[in-house]
């Protein structure tokens, strides 16, 4: 013989409970939200004004708390991305993206941690990804770091982008501060 239990009498004693847990939260929540520190007035928005007209080259801005950029790349040959310092960063391949550890632009990304242990050798380059595409915090589009939360303070940036036949071009951008809304 099976006795399946009655369930009854739960349905009840489940909507009573939603009904005081609701009643009690009303008056926790009207202490407000806890106090923190350093919470920016606003966030930095980057955009792309200006392509550097390399045929294959695909770009886009990764919209988060701290502006990045994504790169993708199906040309025949390989361009390298040059760093802050003028020196050779990134170099795309329509089948790998590898980064030059000698370069300062490297060695400032958190990336560069997890491959040293992959290259002992100062100067030499790795391989990233076995794909077309990479996407990195550049610190070119961190310029408005320590904005003040004046609306509308915005600074330019750009990218060099040496082809092996060509001249340097630069991909262009402006970052802008926009201020949180205070409004309710």
């Amino acid at each position: 013989m099976r006795v399946e239990p009655d369930r009854g009498p739960r349905l009840p004693a489940l909507v009573l409970f939603g009904l005081v847990s609701l009643a009690v939260s009303g008056p926790a929540g009207a202490h407000g939200a806890p106090d923190a520190d350093k919470v920016p007035a606003g966030v930095v928005k980057a955009s792309i004004t200006e392509q550097p007209g390399i045929p294959g080259l695909s770009t886009l801005i990764l919209d988060a708390p701290r502006p990045g950029i994504l790169l993708s790349y199906r040309g025949n040959e390989p361009i390298t991305i040059l760093g802050t310092e003028g020196e050779a960063f990134l170099r795309f391949s329509p089948d790998r993206v590898e980064a030059y550890t000698g370069s300062a632009s490297w060695q400032a990304l958190p990336e560069a941690t997890v491959s040293k242990a992959a290259s002992t050798e100062a100067g030499a380059w790795i391989t990233l990804s076995n794909s077309n595409s990479f996407g990195w915090l550049d610190p070119r589009l961190n310029a408005l770091e320590g904005a003040h939360g004046d609306a509308g303070e915005f600074a330019q940036w750009r990218i060099p982008i040496r082809s092996e036949s060509g001249p340097v071009r630069h991909l262009r951008g402006e970052l802008s501060f926009e201020s949180y809304s205070t409004a309710p």
